[in-house]
């Protein structure tokens, strides 16, 4: 080991080592550095040049506590993945997440003009000049999965799943929506379908619904078409000769009826 630091005691009496401005704690190849020892551990700080930056380990909570933002950057690798977070939780009346991620928006004179924040963003990207002849790129991914048994009416299992909380003012907006699907392609895809939402059922299990929707009487519309010229025609007062109908199925309010579309 190569060593630069010296041993130092403050007012209290407390030693310290010190490398002094400018110098390097290095260790050589082969070696390593032990802080503490198992079930009696030591806690140490690595402080910032700004203010209220640092990086504190609690030995007593057994927690990294970082008050600053963390890079890590994985680059030419064939490893699966650049951060990896496990763990068991044990609680049987409680919630636990494995990654919880809040970012508080607080504009600099209280009044934002544009831009805005994600909570979590998920980015899957292919680089320029490479091509994927299989396999499938995805921004965010979501699953939830049951190696026991559920067992209680009130359980709900999702993949993903999207919340517009309660609280604030809303005086003026877009659109205010627990799920918005947006494409910004200008690509002509070539071979095989561009569709903005796919739904696949891949297992022998019958799904009874699509979509289910639990309105709690506060729902106007079961949708709305909006610039679709290509989708919807124009419209006309005319009689159409049909070919024939198809009946597309739907429960409505626990009864089940259909929708008829008219096969031109």
């Amino acid at each position: 080991m190569i060593c630069n630091a010296f041993v130092k005691r403050n007012s209290a009496g407390v030693g310290y080592a010190a490398v002094p401005y400018g110098k390097a704690l290095t260790f050589e190849s082969g070696s390593s550095l032990n802080m503490g020892a198992d079930a009696a551990g030591v806690a140490f700080n690595a402080y910032g040049t700004t203010t209220g930056k640092y990086m504190k380990w609690k030995y007593a909570s057994d927690y990294l506590d970082v008050h600053g933002y963390l890079k890590v950057h994985n680059h030419s690798t064939t490893i699966g993945y650049a951060i990896e977070a496990k763990s068991n939780f044990n609680g049987t009346t409680t919630s636990h997440f494995g990654i919880t991620s809040t970012v508080e928006y607080e504009p600099t004179g209280d009044t934002a003009t544009a831009g805005g924040i994600q909570g979590l963003q998920g980015v899957g990207r292919l680089a320029a000049s490479k091509i994927v002849t299989g396999g499938s790129i995805v921004g965010t991914y979501g699953q939830a999965c049951n190696l026991g048994t559920l067992n209680g009416s009130g359980v709900m299992m999702a993949g993903l799943y999207g919340l517009i909380e309660d609280g604030g003012t809303y005086t003026a907006v877009s659109h205010v929506t627990p799920c918005w699907i947006d494409s910004h392609l200008t690509k002509t895809v070539t071979a095989g379908s561009y569709d903005m939402c796919y739904i696949t059922n891949n297992g022998t299990t019958v799904a009874n619904n699509a979509f289910y929707i639990y309105a709690g009487n506060s729902i106007t519309n079961l949708f709305t078409i909006d610039t679709a010229s290509g989708m919807v025609s124009d419209a006309t007062t005319s009689d159409y000769t049909f070919t024939k109908t198809r009946k597309v199925k739907v429960n409505v309010g626990g009864e089940t009826g259909y929708l008829v579309v008219d096969i031109v």
